[in-house]
């Protein structure tokens, strides 16, 4: 691991085979065809059904001599009990390759699958890290939103809809064989998701910045990240504009690849536990949380700040005070001009609720590689300010 404010010598950083580009939603046979797959589970929702984007798939998987099976038993914050019905589905058809088409729902969700298929057991048996013992299916995941990163990660988000909480399963098994981005599915993306999605993809970038696990390939991927949002954030939301839209894209595979590798913070530690009591948009609640845990963690970081601040367009000479001032201003501004919520309260999450939601926070996994530790009583006052 490496660390914020210097680098270890020794650390790895791993990445799935990766294809971009638009118009090669189409390649999803061809990739499914490589990795020894002649029946193949397709894990998306209705959404995407709609928007014709399962359609290219399941052609494109029939173009290359492949039999193909749909499942979209999948809701936002994806289910222990969908993950379970899905694997079940999966060795039943006798299925041999996993293809996720969508959001990080779908994307988890077929991680989930994959996982229990060839592991068996429940979901709650791989919650934490390295719990994995046998290997998955070939995996193809294929992100239609800006923001998840899950197509690149070593992470599967799934509810455990008994304790109303999220499961984190961090293993470098759940990392796809191959991700595939077509930069053109965002423009069936309503409005309201590019904000929210990209606001994830923000925060992905600066929490693996801070990370005390970043090193320098992590950095390049983050910082890159935040250059991309800073100047097509705006574009994308309020005009739709293509070339917008694919950097929003390109944005968060850079993240993707960053926070991978060198873990989150206080941010999703937080916005986790508020998902799982409250089945919230994880990008909504990111967007608000962002602001206060930056403020909170620049102590402990003053010596990226002026790096950061170049990430978001801004030059400061080096001068850790401006640089502080400038990325406060300049995320807010970010946020409030695409529209993302500011207060947990717009959500619907209850007040009374925000000293349990802390305690949740301090056992998740992401609160390990926050810059800044915190005790409940700084996790709280997080919330209070987001409130």
């Amino acid at each position: 691991m490496g660390q914020s404010g210097g680098e270890l010598h020794h650390y790895k950083f791993e990445v799935p085979e990766i294809i971009f580009g638009r118009g090669l939603l189409g390649r999803v046979g061809s990739c499914a065809s490589r990795l020894g797959g002649r029946r193949v589970f397709v894990v998306s929702d209705a959404g995407l059904f709609e928007a014709g984007w399962v359609d290219t798939v399941l052609g494109s998987l029939r173009d290359s001599g492949l039999e193909a099976v749909y499942y979209d038993n999948v809701s936002p914050n994806p289910r222990d009990r969908q993950v379970e019905d899905g694997a079940r589905e999966y060795l039943r058809l006798g299925a041999d390759v996993v293809v996720g088409l969508g959001g990080g729902s779908a994307m988890d969700a077929a991680k989930g699958i994959a996982l229990l298929a060839s592991n068996g057991g429940r979901v709650q048996d791989y919650e934490g890290s390295n719990r994995i013992h046998k290997p998955l299916p070939p995996l193809v995941l294929c992100p239609t939103t800006c923001g998840t990163g899950s197509d690149v990660s070593q992470f599967a988000i799934i509810t455990d809809t008994v304790r109303h909480c999220k499961m984190t399963i961090m293993s470098r098994t759940v990392a796809p064989d191959i991700s595939l981005t077509d930069p053109d599915t965002l423009e069936t993306l309503p409005e309201e998701f590019v904000c929210t999605t990209a606001a994830d993809a923000l925060s992905h970038a600066v929490e693996a910045f801070f990370s005390i696990a970043a090193t320098s390939l992590t950095d390049v991927h983050a910082v890159k990240a935040v250059r991309l949002l800073s100047t097509s954030l705006v574009a994308a939301v309020r005009a739709r504009d293509a070339k917008a839209l694919e950097n929003l894209s390109r944005a968060s595979l850079h993240a993707g690849m960053a926070f991978s590798n060198s873990l989150l913070g206080i941010v999703h530690a937080l916005a986790h536990p508020i998902g799982g009591l409250y089945d919230t948009a994880h990008g909504c609640v990111n967007a608000i949380l962002l602001p206060e845990v930056i403020r909170y963690n620049l102590p402990a970081v003053e010596d990226k700040l002026p790096e950061l601040a170049w990430g978001l367009g801004h030059r400061t000479d080096g001068d850790p005070d401006e640089a502080a001032s400038i990325i406060c201003d300049a995320v807010d501004e970010l946020l409030e001009a695409t529209g993302a919520p500011r207060h947990l309260s717009s959500l619907g999450v209850a007040r009374d609720s925000l000293p349990e939601l802390a305690e949740r926070a301090l056992n998740d996994a992401c609160i390990l590689t926050s810059p800044r530790k915190a005790a409940v009583s700084d996790l709280l006052s997080i919330l209070e300010r987001a409130y």
